[in-house]
């Protein structure tokens, strides 16, 4: 099944030109909720890791999805101001870690990053973000925050 947001697959020039930016946030994001969920700030560094539940994995998951899909929305003008902002910044690839907190109701509440480096991509990556609220509640037994490890790999695909 072909994403709506990663038209890579197209055969001309100007159409891979296109793809770019949303190949490029699909790397960005391929991994989003999976590499660092959850462990909160009361964990201990001396307790043994543990596997996190299935039913947490699956709604990291459909957050990562979510915010993959509005990150893509090529309505929104947050979302494709970050975008040309990724691809016009000359450093290089590196990830950003985040820890995100959620309502009862599946809307952020409260994000925490290190700065982009520019007010505002920071901006707009938290209005991206936090505008509406994530189709499914999260699970009540879900640890808060959510951390989730973004790599920012601004390498355009051959």
């Amino acid at each position: 099944m072909h994403s709506p947001i990663e038209p890579s697959r197209q055969a001309s020039p100007a159409a891979r030109k296109l793809a770019a930016p949303w190949k490029m946030w699909g790397r960005l994001l391929r991994t989003l909720g999976l590499v660092g969920l959850g462990l909160g700030a009361a964990s201990s560094a001396a307790a043994p890791a543990q596997p996190f539940p299935q039913h947490w994995m699956r709604y990291a998951q459909l957050a990562s999805a979510e915010f993959q899909a509005r990150l893509g929305d090529a309505a929104d003008a947050s979302a494709l101001r970050l975008q040309d902002w990724m691809q016009a910044r000359a450093q290089p690839a590196t990830s950003l870690v985040m820890r995100v907190w959620l309502a009862p109701n599946g809307r952020v509440e409260r994000m925490e990053f290190d700065s982009l480096g520019n007010p505002q991509a920071d901006a707009d990556l938290r209005a991206v973000l936090m505008t509406k609220a994530l189709p499914e509640p999260p699970p009540p037994d879900m640890r808060q925050p959510m951390v989730l490890e973004l790599g920012l790999d601004g390498a355009q695909a051959s």
